[in-house]
């Protein structure tokens, strides 16, 4: 095991906290999970007037170093405590509480990566929140299919907190395979109960918001699932009516994905559309199916959620995986020891055929942590309840809150241009700056403050959580000229 840095220190180097409360006074108690740090206590300075004239928007920074996951609640001079909300509970429903929080026992606290972040009504943002955030809801679209073989149905859509208020922001988008499975109450086979564990994890600042959407499949639309989730050139014989030959139509599932449902949500919603935040998650043949999707069309999605796949339905998929090189694609990969299903009875069969892929991302130059992510659960099953007790890392590797633009890290560590070096011999000058996660940016110069300003180059988005980036211009030295830095969308 090779342990390296999620990514470079931060320009500003520690945490900072907001927090909106009606106190007088507050006061932080935090510690370094990562660190395996001791609990410390520190006061909080006023920052701002809260919404309401009772309420006060108070500040503490230099807690625990960039990157680190950090536990916390919050008190006030009377000693009354603000812990985390409790994960949900649906008195009388299966399950009660999500299987990933049935171990916590309260006082909740509070537990998050993002650095900078502002706490309001128990929830925890990357940015300044409206005064009122609605509650995550749901939509439900007839999707027509203008694919032969590949029957139209309804699917389910999530949109996340604020959706209503937070008119200018867009979203990345999930797709979910075997989606009656998916959200609460489930169907026959039980519920992944991906609606209660996004809305708490995203509540806590552990994963981006983002719309969930679960695709169905079944006789009820006149789908097969076998067939619709296999690759082209696999075929599956004896599994269910024995007589039955399954030959892999996955090619044309995509395309319905591709040419139906993602038009679907870009038309009607606001989603980033752009591969790095479009992503498909299943299990088993749906596993499989998202293992192949990344892989045939990488260009318009950019990560996978591949729970207990079926890799012993498709042998042709399995041979090309090496050839089909390195991907720009990221994969949350899990597997059980005691997994088997109808088609396949043997776990050892599921587990090496996990571990056969999983060695061949690393061999072709995928990274631990990065954009490979390996579960391998000792007694882990074949079913629902196991693939829900994995969700939360799952969506907080495909959906890192790191992965977006920090809209507070803006008020803590403005980028600043600046000359790096200048060549009066060949008029040159190189401006350097650091930037923050999806800023798009563009350097602008003009003659004179008051003057007409004009882009140096075309503008250009950073990928990195920052980075710091050098742009050589044209300086023309008989005259005065300026420079400075737009940026869009902030």
């Amino acid at each position: 095991t090779v342990l390296v840095p999620a990514h470079s220190p931060a320009p500003w180097g520690n945490k900072v906290v907001l927090l909106q409360a009606p106190w007088n006074e507050a006061f932080i108690l935090y510690r370094d999970i990562s660190g395996n740090g001791t609990w410390t206590e520190a006061e909080m300075i006023r920052d701002g007037p809260g919404r309401t004239e009772g309420e006060t928007v108070f500040r503490a920074e230099r807690l625990v170093p960039s990157g680190a996951e950090m536990e916390f609640v919050f008190r006030n001079a009377s000693h009354v405590y603000l812990n985390a909300p409790a994960p949900p509970v649906i008195p009388g429903g299966s399950p009660t509480v999500p299987i990933p929080y049935q171990s916590l026992v309260p006082p909740y606290n509070f537990r998050t990566t993002l650095d900078v972040l502002f706490v309001q009504d128990g929830q925890v943002f990357n940015y300044r929140p409206p005064g009122q955030v609605g509650p995550p809801r749901v939509e439900e679209r007839q999707v027509a299919s203008t694919v032969a073989g590949i029957p139209g149905r309804p699917v389910t859509i999530r949109l996340p907190r604020g959706y209503d208020q937070n008119t200018s922001k867009r979203y990345p988008v999930v797709y979910f395979h075997d989606g009656q499975n998916i959200f609460y109450p489930g169907g026959p086979f039980g519920t992944w109960d991906a609606d209660r564990i996004a809305d708490y994890e995203t509540s806590q600042g552990r994963m981006r918001e983002a719309i969930l959407v679960a695709i169905p499949n079944g006789n009820a639309y006149g789908s097969d699932r076998l067939q619709e989730y296999l690759p082209d050139g696999d075929t599956i014989s004896n599994y269910g009516a024995a007589s039955v030959t399954h030959h892999g139509r996955a090619s044309q599932y995509l395309q319905f994905l591709l040419d139906n449902v993602a038009p679907t949500l870009d038309v009607n919603f606001r989603t980033l559309g752009n591969a790095e935040n479009t992503l498909v998650v299943g299990s088993s043949m749906g596993g499989l199916v998202s293992d192949y999707i990344v892989r045939a069309q990488s260009d318009r999605f950019g990560g996978a959620g591949i729970f207990s796949p079926a890799f012993w339905a498709a042998p042709t998929h399995n041979s090309s995986r090496e050839s089909a090189g390195q991907l720009p694609v990221r994969r949350f990969l899990s597997m059980g020891t005691a997994e088997s299903s109808t088609g396949e009875s043997s776990s050892t069969i599921y587990w090496q055929d996990a571990l056969a892929a999983y060695n061949i991302y690393l061999r072709l130059g995928h990274t631990i942590g990065a954009d490979l992510s390996f579960e391998g659960v000792p007694g882990g099953a074949h079913n629902e309840a196991a693939w829900s007790a994995l969700l939360p890392r799952a969506l907080a590797f495909l959906l890192n809150p790191w992965r977006e633009a920090q809209p507070l890290s803006l008020e803590v560590s403005p980028p600043v241009l600046g000359i790096q070096r200048a060549n009066p011999s060949t008029g040159s000058i190189s401006l350097q700056l650091t930037l923050h996660h999806g800023m798009t940016h563009s350097i602008e110069t003009a003659q004179s403050l008051a003057g007409n300003w004009v882009p140096v180059g075309p503008a250009s988005t950073t990928s990195d959580p920052w980075e710091t980036v050098e742009q050589t211009v044209d300086w023309p030295a008989t005259s005065t000229q300026f420079w400075r830095l737009r940026i869009v969308g902030w």
